[in-house]
């Protein structure tokens, strides 16, 4: 058993609830499942909760981390949801709430015109959530995602004015939404990560039948199988490791067809890295 990977999205199309989730990820031999608001969770459901981590119990399959979308900057609606989503992770036996802060990875130039208001109402937003999620026992992390939030700048001005002990989800991916790359960003944060999203991804100056994630640095960002991309799993996962992380990295993959063979191939390139 991989003790050290967990499935984050759904290897589609064999998994249509949380238990197939759980059931496909002991028949890779992982350990471990990331909650994220889709199936059973597309609301924070208590009752659903229970159920599914009792059955993950009966598989020795734990979650090392609850994630959910939001549009938190924008929507003060997702205030009150993520406090929902806080509980469902503690029932998970999760000790991490992961959410994004802007949920637009589309238009970057109308989403930066409103940088300073997002960015003021995130933050503000954040310490609210941390706040509630600190009270009963989980911990806020966040990811380097979209536009205000990302890049390394960025995403040290949000560490610095939230003013609270995040812990940083390093996204092998999202850093490419911005001008910067993986490795510098690892060289800077590493120190904070707590937990890991591996992906592959690629860069083009087209945006092929408008599918490309849009980039402050003028390509389109489009997902890759893992080692058909430009991240350098090796490296990055050397400079965590040297950092002193131990965590769960999260494959954030999906095979549109038949996933087997490529989620295999994915778990053993993983493997290798480490």
């Amino acid at each position: 058993m991989n003790k050290k990977l967990c499935f984050y999205t759904p290897p589609f199309p064999r998994v249509k609830s949380y238990y197939d989730m759980i059931d496909v990820a002991a028949e890779y031999g992982l350990t471990a499942v990331e909650g994220f608001s889709c199936y059973e969770f597309e609301t924070p459901d208590e009752n659903a909760a229970m159920k599914i981590r009792e059955y993950a119990d009966s598989k020795n399959i734990i979650f090392p981390c609850f994630s959910v979308f939001t549009k938190l900057a924008s929507d003060k609606g997702s205030v009150e949801m993520l406090k929902k989503y806080a509980r469902i992770a503690k029932i998970m036996g999760s000790p991490y709430l992961h959410h994004t802060i802007v949920g637009e990875c589309q238009n970057s130039e109308q989403v930066l015109s409103r940088k300073d208001d997002l960015f003021r109402t995130g933050i503000e937003a954040v310490r609210e959530i941390y706040d509630y999620a600190e009270s009963i026992g989980i911990k806020a992390i966040y990811e380097e995602q979209g536009y205000i939030f990302n890049g390394i700048k960025n995403f040290g001005e949000f560490l610095e004015k939230v003013d609270r002990e995040v812990g940083v989800v390093a996204d092998f991916g999202n850093i490419y939404e911005s001008e910067d790359n993986l490795i510098d960003f690892l060289k800077v944060f590493a120190h904070k990560v707590v937990h890991v999203h591996l992906k592959d991804v690629r860069l083009s100056d087209t945006n092929y039948d408008g599918q490309g994630f849009d980039s402050t640095s003028g390509k389109y960002m489009y997902e890759a199988e893992f080692g058909k991309g430009i991240v350098n799993l090796k490296d990055a996962i050397g400079i965590l490791k040297d950092a002193g992380y131990e965590g769960y990295y999260g494959l954030e993959f999906s095979a549109s067809e038949n996933d087997s063979p490529i989620i295999a191939q994915s778990i053993k390139l993983i493997e290798d890295a480490l």
